[in-house]
């Protein structure tokens, strides 16, 4: 994270005999009466009670001041202090299974910005996005199934990269119709136990059929899933009305008794979104219930600048003394 720059003194108290000094300056500027020192034994101190009135005398006495300030400044102990704030997250590893099957194309999610209802798959696409964009700080990837299953993305902080492939999504994505969620869960659970050392594994399954292709049934993959440590939250999108299209095989093959089993093996839960707010909520509740824990610290250093001031006090105080010492005197 970017630092907080600071300058400050350590002891401001010296910057007060700055004034002071000044004062000082001004009133050695002003003529004085002469010395009337005429003991024989002292007559030679008269030199130093007269002010200065070669060049030499007054710049050396200005020389002399600045000197004091610069020493003062150096006392005042300037400093550069830059403050940064690291944060160390526990993150979590989130695997979206993202149906691609031809009923996602079934326009009946309603949304409130608009009265007109959008599909399946443009709900979904809007939703998981927002979601990718909260979870700053957890690796997320995806896969997509429909008859077959792909890994889009792996585990990755890249959020970036994966927010443009669920944008890129549509429904010829993958050329086999069908839903194989068996599939899909295992191909996810696969790519979350490449990694030992995560807090909590989770799948996000987002479909709205039933399994009806693959090798592997839903049940059997949620069981090995939940040997492996992961949790899935599975989401149901859409209407019985719309499920009643031409891509499904019939009124029951959206299949929510099975998605409630695959949540309860796992220990995760089960969401039926019938339409855009419902989706979001059932987004929502996963964000709360996921929670990264992420730790603060905040490390100051220090760099010390009063040897500047020091160095430049000494070369003022040298060249007003040089200058003090050979500037003509009067004779005694």
């Amino acid at each position: 994270m970017p630092a907080d720059t600071q300058y400050l003194f350590a002891s401001p108290e010296w910057l007060y005999a700055i004034p002071l000094l000044l004062a000082c300056l001004l009133l050695r500027r002003r003529r004085g009466s002469s010395g009337s020192i005429d003991h024989p034994t002292v007559r030679f101190v008269r030199i130093w009670a007269q002010n200065p009135d070669s060049l030499a005398g007054r710049l050396g006495a200005f020389l002399f001041v600045l000197g004091a300030m610069a020493l003062a400044v150096a006392l005042a102990r300037p400093q550069i202090q830059n403050s940064r704030t690291y944060t160390t997250a526990s993150g979590i590893d989130i695997m979206i299974a993202f149906d691609l099957s031809g009923s996602m194309a079934s326009a009946d999610m309603k949304t409130d910005k608009s009265s007109n209802s959008i599909s399946r798959l443009r709900a979904a696409q809007e939703v998981v996005d927002q979601f990718i964009e909260q979870r700053p700080n957890d690796r997320l990837g995806v896969v997509a199934f429909a008859a077959l299953t792909k890994a889009c993305s792996p585990l990755t902080l890249d959020h970036r990269l994966v927010r443009q492939i669920v944008r890129r999504f549509h429904l010829n994505f993958i050329p086999a119709d069908g839903t194989a969620i068996g599939s899909a869960i295992a191909l996810a659970a696969t790519r979350l136990s490449e990694r030992k050392d995560t807090k909590s594994k989770i799948i996000i399954l987002v479909t709205d059929g039933a399994n009806n292709t693959g090798e592997l049934s839903p049940i059997e993959a949620a069981r090995e899933a939940a040997k492996l440590g992961v949790r899935i939250y599975t989401i149901a999108i859409g209407t019985d009305e719309g499920s009643r299209t031409p891509y499904m095989r019939n009124i029951d093959a959206f299949d929510e008794k099975t998605l409630k089993e695959i949540a309860r093996i796992t220990g995760g839960e089960h969401f039926r979104a019938n339409d855009n707010t419902k989706l979001e909520d059932a987004f929502g509740t996963i964000d709360k219930l996921e929670k990264t824990e992420a730790k603060k610290r905040n490390v100051v250093t220090t760099q010390e600048l009063f040897i500047y001031a020091l160095m430049a006090a000494a070369a003022f105080l040298a060249a007003g003394l040089s200058l003090n010492i050979l500037r003509p005197h009067p004779a005694p």
